[in-house]
């Protein structure tokens, strides 16, 4: 037997060089002993083997690999969504446009959402979960669109997902579109943590030359594919957001704060003709 507290604290140890933050060593020996981490709090010793299967995640983190790749699922919006090697790990940035996408919805009825560049699908999921809209969501990635479907059954979530790029192949017209889109610009790829350069797929990350390439399309279509009065809403880089809005003629624009204080999510809804 080990203590738990000597034991998180060597996990900790092994990941000291990867951009872990301090919760991570908590999140190993929750996977491994099935447990919140909550109750991880009232657990003082665990045993030998369980210590060893704690110490090959570590060791497995320690080479760069995101943990939620490594045990296969993170939490998003109070879900479970699984993630590997072919979708972004969703970031908590992500369930502030989740938020402010179900407070637009909520008194809606007979709504319908799109969600763009839906990865591993938890916008989408967490989207038909907590709201009534009937929820489509594109990914031009065959490979990602089989996680997403995967995240959605599940969930118990009813999503209709089309491979598409952007809007190609998409129908109809929608009450709200939500997306968090590639927006790294391509030169500043390599300069990130080798986390996300090394592990996360280039294709979810490139935004083109300045990071904007995406949110153009979606600008030059949006318009024309959402209902009277209906919002438009994307996740940002820093520094993003208020070229986006330049971006939006035809909406009334608002720019949403993260948690860090950062300009994150653009709201755009559509004026009135």
């Amino acid at each position: 037997m080990i203590a738990l507290r000597e034991a998180l604290s060597k996990l900790a140890y092994m990941i000291k060089d990867t951009a872990a933050d301090e919760s991570e060593p908590d999140w190993i020996a929750c996977h491994v002993l099935g447990c919140g981490r909550a109750a991880l709090k009232l657990i003082r010793e665990t045993d030998d083997e369980s210590f060893e299967k704690m110490t090959a995640v570590a060791k497995e983190r320690a080479t760069g690999k995101p943990l939620c790749q490594i045990i296969g699922y993170t939490e998003f919006c109070g879900l479970k969504i699984r993630v590997n090697g072919d979708v972004l790990c969703p970031r908590p940035e992500t369930e502030l446009l989740v938020e402010q996408a179900i407070l637009f919805l909520k008194d809606r009825k007979d709504a319908r959402a799109l969600d763009l560049c839906t990865g591993s699908g938890c916008i989408a999921t967490a989207l038909a979960v907590n709201t009534t809209a009937e929820v489509v969501a594109s990914d031009i990635s065959d490979k990602a669109l089989a996680v997403a479907e995967e995240n959605a059954r599940r969930s118990g979530a009813k999503v209709k997902f089309v491979l598409s790029d952007v809007f190609e192949d998409v129908d109809g017209k929608f009450d709200i579109i939500v997306s968090n889109p590639p927006y790294i610009p391509a030169a500043e790829i390599e300069k990130l943590d080798r986390e996300v350069r090394d592990f996360e797929p280039r294709a979810a990350l490139d935004g083109g030359e300045d990071g904007l390439d995406f949110y153009r399309t979606i600008a030059a279509q949006a318009a024309g594919r959402l209902k009277e009065k209906g919002a438009l809403m994307l996740e940002s880089g820093e520094g993003q957001a208020r070229e986006i809005v330049k971006m939006l003629d035809g909406f009334d624009c608002t720019v949403v704060l993260d948690y860090c204080g950062v300009e994150r999510i653009v709201k755009a809804v559509k004026k009135s003709v």
